[in-house]
């Protein structure tokens, strides 16, 4: 019997030891120093809606150095099984801290050797069976972050332009008719702690935690070399058209007592909430075109335009970011002195662009630009519509434009110099630092000045080793 035990025991430690015999490790990743001099107080990714002009507590010059943006990663390949190629892929970085900065990112008291906190970004494996089929298990890219635009700061154009999400999730995709591919996700719902910020959608049950369905994506894409390619990073690609799609739903939690503060800024009553289902959904075009295109690995002259348009509803579930929260107005079901309110999400639509030419294989430049704008909304301080939760943070549209030149005399070696300029305009005007009007009271000249405009200029150099 102790003989069989001892065998036992050999065999479990041998099992795993195979298992890794039959398996690849590979690093990669970058080291990034990130400089800039922002007009803001902005975060360090611009993942924020402009502080607004008449706010002078977070207009001032800010003089950023870091390195958090820095990240590394390990591929596996593991050995094949059911006919298809296994690999795995983790990489983490260190942006867990929460940036300096103002609006949606407070100063979290972060320096440069100390509270820099690694963070998971990807940990998946994937399988592939020949005639482009694929299997992902694990935490991801959503389909909606196919394309970024090449610039200095990290997420570009998360408010504007550019969904930034990656989700736990089981993604299947197949390739047909040789230039096609259809792809399904099934992920879970995005847990934005400001999908339902704003009094009473402030709690932790109010949030994704509160949905009913996971996250559904889908997508169908076409890709063909008519002629010839141009470089999305530094790598050739042929013209790519794409649509995808994305879903949720959501319920917001019954309540009671809570006050109100009406749409005029100033009233207040108590009001009871009902349980209401909202549904985020977003739906995004994307289109790579060659402009003037290479049939080699040659870039000198070469240039790509990217367009990529988007619309939905509470879509910061899909990895948009900026508003204070994602719900519009809370309708009057009945009034008395006990009322009952629904929640709507806010509509917005965008789009994003950009242009690149590549001068020779080590100097290119790009310019990008992207707007947000919200839709179908009534002015929130029409009483006949109810309120806005969180009103003073919803932004009426934001518009950002980067223009970057590149340097990267070798493939481990990279240099981007960039300015940067946003503009944002907002749902409600505010008073300085927050503040919002009250009936009958007047705004100072210093007040009244913009109060619902704001603009943001930055110049940024960045460096990057690729390991």
């Amino acid at each position: 019997m102790k003989k069989i035990l001892i065998f036992a025991v050999v065999l479990s430690l041998l099992a795993p030891a195979a298992v890794f015999a039959a398996t690849e490790f590979s690093l990669g990743g970058y080291i990034k120093l990130d400089t800039f001099w922002d007009s803001t107080d902005n975060g360090k990714n611009i993942n924020g809606a402009v502080p607004r002009n008449n706010d002078p507590s977070n207009h001032h010059g800010n003089f950023r150095m870091t390195a958090q943006g820095s990240r590394f990663n390990f591929t596996i390949k593991g050995p094949d099984v059911l006919g298809a190629k296994l690999t795995g892929f983790i990489e983490m970085d260190f942006d867990s801290c929460t940036d300096v900065g103002s609006v949606s990112n407070a100063p979290g008291g972060a320096s440069a050797s100390n509270n820099y906190v690694p963070r998971l970004r990807h940990a998946m494996f994937r399988m592939n069976w020949p005639g482009e089929t694929e299997l992902i298990f694990g935490q991801y890219w959503s389909m909606f972050c196919d394309w970024f635009p090449e610039v200095a700061e990290d997420g570009p154009f998360q408010v504007t332009g550019v969904p930034t999400a990656r989700l736990p999730q089981i993604r299947f995709t197949q390739g047909f008719a040789c230039d096609w591919k259809v792809a399904g996700l099934i992920g879970e719902p995005n847990n934005d702690a400001a999908f339902f910020s704003g009094n009473p959608y402030n709690t932790t049950v109010n949030n994704g935690n509160s949905t009913e369905t996971p996250q559904i994506q889908g997508q169908l894409k076409y890709a063909h070399d008519w002629w010839g390619k141009a470089a999305f990073y530094g790598n050739p690609i042929p013209f790519t058209a794409s649509i995808t799609a994305g879903w949720q739903r959501n319920m917001t939690r019954f309540a009671s007592g809570q006050t109100l503060v009406f749409s005029n800024l100033a009233t207040t009553n108590t009001a009871q909430w009902a349980n209401t289902y909202v549904s985020p959904w977003m739906v995004q075009g994307s289109f790579f075109i060659p402009v003037i295109p290479t049939h080699s690995n040659d870039l000198a002259g070469t240039a790509h335009l990217l367009v990529q348009p988007w619309i939905g509803q509470g879509v910061n579930a899909f990895g948009m970011a900026g508003d204070s929260c994602n719900v519009f107005k809370l309708n009057t079901i009945h009034g008395s002195t006990w009322q009952t309110y629904d929640a709507e999400l806010l509509k917005r639509f965008g789009l994003m662009a950009e242009a690149q030419y590549y001068f020779t294989n080590q100097w290119y430049i790009n310019a990008a630009y992207a707007i947000t704008a919200a839709f179908n909304y009534h002015e929130p301080w029409s009483a006949a519509y109810g309120t806005v939760a969180g009103a003073v943070g919803q932004v009426r549209s934001m518009q950002q434009v980067d223009a970057t030149l590149w340097y990267q005399p070798v493939k481990a070696l990279k240099f981007g110099l960039q300015y940067s300029y946003a503009h944002c305009e907002y749902l409600v005007d505010a008073y300085v630092n927050g503040g919002v009007p009250q009936n009958g009271v007047a705004a100072t000249a210093a007040q009244g000045r913009d109060r619902d405009l704001a603009d943001e200029h930055r110049v940024e150099f960045v460096g990057f080793f690729f390991f």
